[in-house]
């Protein structure tokens, strides 16, 4: 039972990726090679006059902090849905409260069609001594989305990703990360469950 409460802690901040690959498939196909994300800055890794990725998401009614800080570019093909999302400096690590440490990899990767992510690759979660990857993400209705983790699958309110979370470690641009005293405002909203 608390082993069940603590993966529900965690599974908020996965999802936040799942939105994202599932809003990047919804805009059409748009790639950024590296010199554009580099001439982007901070802009989530859009060149200027295009959305950021992380615009794009609220275009399409998905609050930004299902994506951490550090976006740099993203692709997407639309002929099977395969896509891949860019974290500047290697990869975003920061804990989240109970003491877990969700990664996301400088590339995450899956297949996204229909309201349903598979094959996802590039996050994952620290939890009992190992790390869990998210298997699919489906979003059940407007305001919930249904993540997997291995045999345990939690639904979510969309309204707890109000903030992006910024990372710390390698990448993302350092800084504080959720939950750990310092800097905690900026993903309130993901480490609100």
């Amino acid at each position: 039972m608390a082993s069940a409460r603590r993966l529900g802690l965690l599974l908020p901040l996965l999802l936040s990726l799942a939105l994202l690959l599932l809003a990047v498939s919804a805009s059409g196909s748009m790639a950024l090679d590296s010199a554009a994300a580099a001439e982007a800055g901070d802009g989530g890794g859009a060149p200027a006059g295009e959305p950021s990725a992380y615009e794009m998401l609220e275009g399409f009614g998905f609050p930004r902090g299902i994506l951490p800080e550090g976006v740099t570019g993203y692709t997407y093909r639309p002929s099977d849905g395969a896509f891949e999302v860019f974290l500047g400096g290697g990869d975003c690590e920061f804990d989240v409260d109970g003491g877990y440490r969700l990664t996301y990899r400088r590339r995450i990767y899956g297949n996204v069609e229909g309201g349903s992510i598979r094959n996802l690759g590039g996050v994952s979660v620290r939890m009992f001594l190992f790390n869990w990857g998210i298997d699919r993400v489906v979003m059940e209705d407007a305001a919930h989305l249904m993540f997997y983790v291995g045999p345990l699958s939690q639904a979510f309110p969309a309204d707890n990703f109000e903030e992006s979370p910024r990372c710390r470690g390698r990448g993302c641009g350092g800084g504080s990360g959720v939950g750990d005293g310092d800097g905690g405002a900026a993903a309130a909203g993901v480490a609100a469950m």
